[in-house]
């Protein structure tokens, strides 16, 4: 019997062990991500105060843009919620962080917003959506699953707009057109994580699991000073951008670096390719599971984005397009 417990000992010391070395490991991997600049793209100027007549962009992480033109303002996803990795991965229930919306809210002067669009239903693009449009009192944009998701937050009827692939809103001197595109295939097999649509209102708190892709869209900004083309998620459907004009492109570059280079030259000839954009503005690289308002880059073993910007440098230098980082959370002169 001694025998037996000393054995039982040794093996669970040999455990214990073994778990720290792997839990060693699994800290290391993650702490090792790539610096910012490492991306090699030089960051746009901010806009000049004095330049009031100029079409400005704020990017606030993710792929939550700010478009304002002076008069009117439309937004892009609105995620200003940041969720750690145990509430990626435990399945627990999550919600809206209401302090960090309504801070962000009144940070970035968000008082003449119009219009929100999810670029698609997941999580980390429409987890705040009903909180902003409360707040603000600004029409969404977007797909069934987007109107559920407005409906679980008690979001007026009349604040939520279900579009067709191709329909277009015109707010002040912005006119929106929503395109179907697809996601990036950056979950199991070809396809993605928690695909289908959201069927029924969804309240907070939720799953994760519960914010369904619904439809994903590539966004027409359309302005008489210009045109911008926001690519949410870093897929695409051949040919479904033929014959739309872009003078500027957003794209997600999130999960291309596991997509790989011939995958990432076919993305780029189907957005940035079809429409033209002579400036190319690179979104959803950065680590949504940091606080709000810090900037890093995904650790490596997750997506280095180090890998997939060199692959879109070089289809830059060929089709002669620049390529910019936004600076988080300072407007940027777009037209």
């Amino acid at each position: 019997m001694t025998r037996f417990f000393r054995r039982r000992g040794v093996l669970g010391g040999a455990t214990v062990t073994l778990l720290l070395l792997l839990g060693a490991g699994a800290w290391q991997e993650w702490h090792d991500r790539p610096p910012l600049p490492a991306l090699g793209w030089p960051v746009a100027d901010a806009a000049d105060e004095a330049a009031g007549a100029a079409v400005t962009v704020t990017w606030l992480g993710i792929t939550t843009l700010l478009f304002d033109d002076g008069e009117t303002q439309i937004l892009t996803d609105g995620t200003f919620t940041r969720l750690g990795v145990l509430d990626l991965l435990g399945g627990r229930e999550v919600y809206s962080d209401a302090a960090q919306v309504n801070a962000a809210l009144v940070d970035y002067g968000l008082r003449r917003l119009a219009a929100i669009v999810p670029l698609h239903t997941h999580f980390d693009h429409a987890i705040d959506v009903g909180l902003v449009a409360n707040r603000t009192q600004a029409i969404v944009l977007g797909s069934e699953s987007a109107a559920n998701i407005a409906r679980g937050a008690n979001v007026p009827a009349a604040q939520y707009q279900i579009l067709a692939d191709g329909e277009s809103r015109r707010f002040g001197e912005f006119t929106l057109t929503l395109i179907e595109s697809a996601h990036a295939p950056v979950g199991p097999g070809d396809g993605h994580w928690f695909p289908g649509h959201i069927e029924e209102p969804l309240e907070q708190p939720a799953r994760v699991a519960d914010w369904k892709a619904g439809t994903c869209w590539s966004v027409l900004i359309s302005h008489p000073r210009g045109t911008a083309l926001v690519q949410g998620s870093a897929g695409f459907l051949e040919g479904k951008l033929a014959g739309v004009a872009a003078d500027a492109a957003f794209l997600s570059v999130a999960g291309l670096t596991g997509a790989g280079p011939d995958y990432t030259a076919r993305y780029w000839a189907e957005t940035v390719g079809r429409t033209g954009a002579g400036r190319v503005f690179p979104v959803h690289y950065d680590d949504f599971t940091r606080p709000f308002g810090e900037l890093r880059l995904f650790p490596r073993r997750v997506d280095d984005a180090t890998v997939s910007a060199r692959w879109i440098d070089g289809l830059a230098r060929a089709d002669a397009v620049r390529v910019e980082r936004l600076p988080l959370g300072r407007p940027v002169a777009l037209f």
